[in-house]
């Protein structure tokens, strides 16, 4: 299984997790889902049962939703994440050692050890 970076490229704490990727060694496939965003059924593969660590809590969509105050069932969330894929939290590191959400430095040197 090849690792996938799902950003956007223009967030700079998407840039800022792919250079460290780059740095510590470890190839992946960018997808930048601003470019092509994700569907259905890759974010049914994608999110968990509970979708709420997946969500982007500063997009301004989330805000105007309501969301925070709000339990998502992973359905409803596809929906909206497929309506506007800035309600996904950036970027996605999927890695055959596991998903990681966010940029997580430490976490992403894990992977080489």
């Amino acid at each position: 299984m090849n690792s996938v970076l799902w950003m956007k490229s223009s967030c700079t704490t998407c840039r800022n997790a792919k250079a460290k990727l780059a740095e510590l060694g470890i190839e992946v496939e960018v997808r930048d889902y601003s470019k092509k965003p994700l569907e259905a059924l890759e974010l049914e593969r994608l999110l968990p049962k509970d979708p709420s660590s997946m969500l982007g809590t500063k997009s301004p969509k989330y805000k105007e939703l309501g969301l925070k105050d709000q339990k998502l069932t992973k359905a409803e969330a596809i929906v909206l994440m497929v309506l506007d894929n800035n309600l996904l939290k950036r970027p996605i590191l999927v890695h055959p050692k596991g998903v990681i959400i966010g940029f997580d430095a430490g976490a992403y040197a894990t992977l080489v050890s």
